[in-house]
């Protein structure tokens, strides 16, 4: 039977990763490693583009919240009905450990959001310095087609993904 279940703790918004690593310091200090078997912060990556240029970030996606996987977690009474916190279920845990662990597919979210007949400048690829308008959005294939005037007079549709454009203002 294994002890170790996954239990969420609370802690300050923005400071995930300062918690986990003095938390990870203490354990170590009091030799309890063997009591969290990992300290998981759950993110995804997300493009932002920036004076032109293409930056991945990793986005929380529980802000405030770190995940231990533990033999146990005492309690606070009076903070909820129930004096020990309850474990997450597998099925929540597969749900976010699924969500961070598949940071390498192409399922990258996009920080800009664009909308159909926005301008933008593409400002990578082989249209680099280009501008068009955004004729149609494809969330499955994470592209947007773009109506490119080429020679000044000739409009060309080119697809090109969210991170080779950026908004035109």
């Amino acid at each position: 039977m294994n002890l170790l279940q996954w239990y969420v703790l609370k802690v300050v918004s923005k400071q995930e990763e300062k918690v986990k690593a003095n938390l990870e310091v203490a354990l170590i200090e009091k030799k309890l490693t063997h009591a969290v078997q990992e300290i998981l912060i759950p993110y995804e990556k997300v493009y932002e583009i920036r004076d032109g240029k293409k930056y991945v970030k990793n986005k929380s996606l529980l802000p405030g919240y770190l995940l231990l996987y533990a033999l146990g977690f005492l309690g606070v009474k009076g903070w909820g009905s129930s004096s020990s916190p309850t474990p997450l279920s597998q099925a929540e845990v597969n749900r976010i450990i699924g969500k961070t662990k598949d940071l390498g597919s192409v399922d990258v979210k996009l920080h800009t959001v664009f909308v159909v007949g926005e301008a933008v400048e593409i400002i990578d690829g082989p249209f680099i310095g280009f501008f068009g308008k955004i004729q149609e959005i494809s969330e499955e294939k994470k592209t947007l087609n773009v109506i490119v005037k080429i020679f000044d007079e000739r409009s060309t549709p080119v697809e090109l993904s969210y991170t080779q454009v950026k908004k035109s203002f």
